[in-house]
């Protein structure tokens, strides 16, 4: 279009000549006659190369040929697979997926035969093995395979049985089911008492429970709740009639 045509072109009262364009070239829609927007990118979102404003062509691959994730038929920029060995099947730190490197040698320096670089022998020069195991078969913690140290207690303090160095569990409690106080899960001592004095049935070593009565319902002074004694006579010698022993047996 020259500048004449620009010049002679004719818009409607909305801005858009015989073509629907207004004098910027763009229609309705904000395309030109190319099918392009103001921000160079088409309907579909990919402008005059096809890229996105991601930088993918509509195969999913950028300008170098790299996909979303970084991968080139399979490797990334750096020249490593998805799961991070390059084609000749070594990590970025130089270690085939079992872990040996081009020498055949693992990271702590041990061969797959379990022979040390350095030293030529089963151990490294501190004294630990392939397996990271001493001679005496702890690591370098002090634990054995089993988890336990020297003194046959784990990372947590407990032994084999669940007990640590002053014999209780993980709940408190020893190999006779009482804590460091001396009373089981339901609060009891080895003689059957809670720490108030009370046994299961609420009595305490002489027999009477917390209100001082015993399982007949008289106190240590044979006097029950409403101050009778078995023969239904109070301190004073009354029963319940006001009457005295005498007064009763004369009627």
């Amino acid at each position: 279009m020259g500048l004449l045509d620009r010049f002679s072109r004719t818009f409607d009262k909305h801005g858009y000549d015989l073509d629907g364009y207004d004098k910027n070239g763009y229609d309705k829609k904000g395309y030109d006659k190319n099918g392009y927007g103001k921000d160079g990118y088409n309907k579909n979102g990919y402008d005059k190369k096809g890229y996105n404003k991601n930088g993918f062509n509509k195969n999913g691959f950028n300008k170098n040929g790299y996909d979303k994730k970084g991968y080139k038929d399979g490797y990334d920029e750096d020249g490593f697979d998805f799961k991070g060995y390059n084609k000749d099947g070594y990590n970025k730190n130089g270690y085939d997926k079992k872990g040996y490197d081009k020498e055949g040698y693992d990271n702590r320096g041990f061969s797959i035969d379990g022979i040390h670089i350095d030293t030529k022998i089963a151990f490294d020069k501190d004294g630990f093995n392939k397996n990271g195991y001493d001679k005496d078969g702890f690591n370098k913690n002090g634990y054995d395979k089993k988890g336990y140290n020297k003194n046959g207690f784990n990372k947590n303090g407990f032994n084999k049985n669940g007990y640590d160095e002053n014999g209780f569990n993980k709940d408190g409690y020893d190999e006779n089911g009482f804590n460091k106080d001396g009373y089981d899960e339901n609060g009891f001592n080895k003689d059957g008492y809670d720490e108030n004095g009370f046994n299961k049935d609420g009595y305490d070593e002489l027999g009477y429970d917390e209100n001082g009565f015993n399982k007949d319902g008289y106190d240590e002074l044979g006097y029950d709740h409403l101050g009778y004694d078995k023969e239904g006579y109070n301190q004073e010698g009354y029963n319940k009639f006001n009457k005295k022993k005498n007064e009763v047996y004369s009627d």
